[in-house]
């Protein structure tokens, strides 16, 4: 993978698990609501506690190795964005439509690139 693709992907990767942490601390952040409902701070922490680690690995493990594993990981956070970006829709959230496309593009060229 080249160079700059593997510095782009550690770049969407960790603004994504940022953007995950931020919205554990400061739901309303990510959420809009003006008053967070303990339902909101359940889901946002529940996916907190799976964006976080997907998109640490995926961030450091392409500067390591390569093959089907790395690529099953990458494709992974590639579709969990493109999920982000579907939900960013159904919110009409730009930022989020924005930051996840931006997100998925990068991830799934990686992708394409070790496989």
């Amino acid at each position: 993978m080249p160079q700059f693709l593997l510095v782009l992907n550690s770049l969407a990767s960790l603004v994504s698990a940022a953007a995950a942490i931020i919205s554990t601390a400061k739901p309303e952040s990510l959420s809009g609501s003006p008053q967070v409902t303990n339902g909101e701070r359940f889901y946002q922490r529940m996916y907190a506690v799976r964006a976080v680690p997907l998109e640490v690995l995926a961030a450091i493990l392409p500067f390591y190795l390569g093959g089907p594993a790395v690529a099953s990981v990458i494709g992974a956070a590639a579709i969990v964005q493109a999920g982000d970006v579907v939900i960013g829709i159904g919110r009409k959230n730009a930022g989020m439509i924005f930051g996840a496309s931006c997100s998925t593009a990068v991830h799934a060229l990686c992708f394409f690139s070790i496989s």
